[in-house]
């Protein structure tokens, strides 16, 4: 479907509104207000926010933490049903196409809920029906009993394909790594190609996507190093996702690396050794930390098995965010100001999240500030 052509009225009308929207979001300023809140003051305070109306639906059902969360989580979802009513062509093919990712979450969240018997209620509380499976079918599928039931309610999902490809193997050790890896690979292969039709805007979220895929498959290859067994070439590659400005040989390497030197000087060739060193200096506000401090920093890490500290893959996030929110103000009028917008809006339901769950477990304020993505 080519996606190019004149910027129309009604698309510079609907990236401005998205601009407007972003504005509307929580600073730095109110989460540290939420913060010294108690719970009750933090859902009063809420009530006169944006999130009043879903408090003010869920009070009967709901108290305290849960109160939040299950209103947070609802107005989520709301506001990506409501972007792509206001989303005007292109717009909102793009835009769709991008929220299909939140499919891919839900139908992997139902089957692994299924086959380990979590509590439905629970399950329920992870999906966002912002893709092309509505809320309908996510109820139906949280009816399922067994894959097989997933799996047949699925028939007429795009993704399809993948699942029925490992349906015989549901269940088995690892498979769902495997599944949810190949659904992902297929994902960014359709928005690279629907990415390269020639809209406003496009070469640019084309060259996002690659940085998201780069980042991907470095935080993959870091778990997979840190498994407690160690596994083959095959599964590095089946793990990957091709289409990133990182050719997926390169993770290959890294992989088989076991010196010091040669892990540095390898990791310095990948683009993403400049954005971990920008965000160990705004993590912890040295303004010396260079390229060379993040590979060395990722290599001692790597060399003890490791998995990657949290902190910094938080400020690592933030960087990506960044760079997105910067690439929509040299885009005004397409694609990026609705991405920006929306990946915003997902944070900000996940720092809500993460402060009423840090103060229902009476985690002190620094602790939950490390979970916090601004």
């Amino acid at each position: 479907m080519p996606l190019c052509g004149p910027i129309s009225p009604s698309c510079i009308y609907a990236c401005t509104r998205f601009r407007v929207r972003r504005t509307t979001l929580l600073p730095r300023e109110e989460y540290l207000r939420i913060m010294r809140m108690s719970i009750p003051e933090v859902v009063a305070h809420l009530g006169r926010q944006e999130y009043g109306q879903e408090l003010a639906d869920l009070a009967h059902d709901f108290s305290g933490a849960q109160l939040i969360e299950e209103a947070v989580h609802r107005n989520l979802a709301q506001s990506f049903r409501h972007a792509m009513t206001i989303a005007p062509g292109d717009l909102r093919t793009l835009t769709g196409e991008y929220l299909n990712r939140w499919d891919i979450a839900n139908v992997m969240a139902a089957l692994r809920g299924t086959v380990h018997g979590i509590p439905r209620q629970q399950i329920r509380d992870l999906l966002i029906p912002a893709g092309e499976i509505d809320s309908a079918l996510l109820d139906r599928l949280l009816g399922a009993t067994t894959c097989d039931e997933i799996l047949e309610g699925l028939q007429g999902w795009r993704l399809y394909p993948v699942l029925a490809e490992y349906y015989r193997i549901c269940g088995e050790q690892g498979v769902f790594a495997r599944i949810e890896n190949e659904l992902y690979r297929q994902y960014y292969a359709g928005l690279l190609e629907l990415g390269s039709s020639g809209c406003s805007g496009c070469q640019e979220l084309i060259g996002y996507l690659r940085f998201e895929i780069d980042i991907t498959n470095m935080r993959n290859l870091l778990r997979l190093h840190c498994a407690a067994e160690a596994c083959d070439i095959a599964v590095i590659d089946r793990t990957m996702i091709p289409g990133g400005r990182i050719p997926t040989g390169l993770f290959r390497k890294l992989y088989g690396i076991e010196t010091e030197e040669e892990f540095v000087t390898a990791f310095l060739a990948t683009d993403i050794a400049p954005v971990l060193a920008q965000a160990v200096r705004e993590l912890r506000q040295d303004p010396n930390f260079s390229s060379f401090d993040a590979a060395e920093l990722i290599w001692q890490r790597w060399h003890h098995r490791r998995r990657p500290v949290h902190e910094i893959e938080v400020a690592v996030t933030r960087v990506r965010l960044h760079q997105l929110e910067g690439l929509s103000r040299r885009h005004p009028f397409s694609v990026l100001p609705v991405l920006a917008y929306l990946e915003r809006k997902r944070y900000e339901v996940a720092n809500l999240r993460a402060i009423v769950r840090g103060k229902a477990f009476n985690l002190p304020p620094e602790r939950i500030w490390q979970y916090i993505v601004l």
